[in-house]
């Protein structure tokens, strides 16, 4: 009884990291020596089994297990598309081509991000707020231009893709991108009186207020004036107008050197910018007989100036003013493009 009862036993084998041992090929005596150890020596048997010992269980095939593989292989070659090379394993064959991870296939710009492009654009980024870089995407002809912001991008653990110019049309929705697009967080304008407050102890200052002037590429124009004769702040009703990427690349950088200002009320900014002292100088855009103007050249400009800047006349700013001047032209061409008035009137300021 007690003989038949062991030789039911299951055998067990234990896999041993050492050399292995030799054993009699015999399947009655396996039963047998492990008898008579299992009783006298069982502390010994013990004490020689080490952490590497593992015990070999051969279990067979699970149905249900076969379904959940299959299942899972046909929901992820769901989403890729097959190549028919005539492999068997075509559907797991992935595309070569890179997608993109922004503005690209369907994919849309968020409230707090935007994009900028141009190589000079993305230059002023990473001099004056690399901290808001999100991610880059270039061409292959354009890395070596910006090995620098690379190797900074790598350093912070932050991505960039290195991809086709096709691919960067349609991320950027043009094609004057110039090789080269960041993805960035949009600044925080700055309220009026908290400007006042920071440059309270500056002699000279100069502050360009914008009002209706929508059209990317005159803003872009504007801020490229404004940062290259030295405007510290720019003032206007909707300053999420300076984060559109056409603005930025035409002010090639221009927008990362001024400071963005928000104001709600132009007419009550203008009244508190009298009152800390500054001369607020309104530029027409053409002569006009019914308003009284003065030509550029005979006016004297304080050391605080704030310049402000319309298309379309504001009768409510034109009467806050301190001066109104007009840029003298003739029958040919009675006014210039807005950003190039301003240029030379900033430049007639500097003096």
């Amino acid at each position: 009884m007690n003989d038949n009862t062991e030789k039911s036993k299951p055998t067990i084998f234990y896999a041993k990291n050492s050399e292995p041992k030799k054993h009699s090929h015999s399947a009655q005596e396996k039963p047998i020596a492990w008898k008579g150890k299992r009783k006298d020596n069982s502390s010994q048997f013990k004490s020689k089994r080490d952490r590497n010992d593992r015990i070999e269980t051969f279990k067979p095939k699970n149905d249900e297990t076969k379904f959940v593989k299959k299942r899972f292989t046909v929901e992820l070659n769901q989403s890729q598309p097959a190549i028919d090379n005539g492999s068997p394993w075509q559907k797991k064959v992935r595309a070569n081509d890179q997608t993109p991870t922004f503005g690209y296939d369907g994919y849309r710009q968020r409230k707090e991000e935007t994009l900028v492009y141009s190589e000079n654009s993305c230059k002023a980024v990473f001099k004056h707020r690399r901290t808001a870089i999100i991610k880059l995407f270039i061409v292959q002809e354009m890395t070596y231009q910006f090995k620098e912001l690379i190797n900074w991008l790598v350093q912070q653990r932050l991505g960039y893709d290195v991809v086709t110019n096709e691919q960067l049309n349609k991320i950027t929705e043009t094609p004057h991108h110039g090789g080269v697009c960041l993805i960035v967080k949009k600044r925080a304008p700055l309220i009026l009186l908290d400007y006042l407050e920071s440059n309270r102890d500056k002699d000279h200052d100069c502050i360009l207020a914008i009002d209706d002037v929508n059209n990317p590429h005159n803003l872009g124009g504007l801020m490229r004036s404004a940062a290259f004769y030295g405007v510290n702040g720019v003032m206007l009703r909707q300053t999420n107008l300076l984060d559109s990427g056409s603005a930025m690349r035409v002010a090639e950088g221009g927008i990362e050197a001024v400071a963005a200002i928000k104001s709600d009320d132009f007419i009550a900014s203008i009244d508190m910018l009298k009152q800390h002292g500054y001369q607020v100088v309104v530029l027409l855009p053409c002569q006009i007989k019914s308003i009284a103007s003065t030509e550029l050249h005979k006016t004297r400009f304080n050391q605080k100036v704030a310049l402000v800047i319309f298309q379309q006349i504001n009768m409510k700013l034109v009467n806050h003013a301190d001066v109104i001047l007009h840029l003298q032209g003739n029958e040919n061409m009675p006014a210039l493009n807005i950003s190039v008035a301003t240029g030379i009137l900033l430049s007639n300021l500097q003096k």
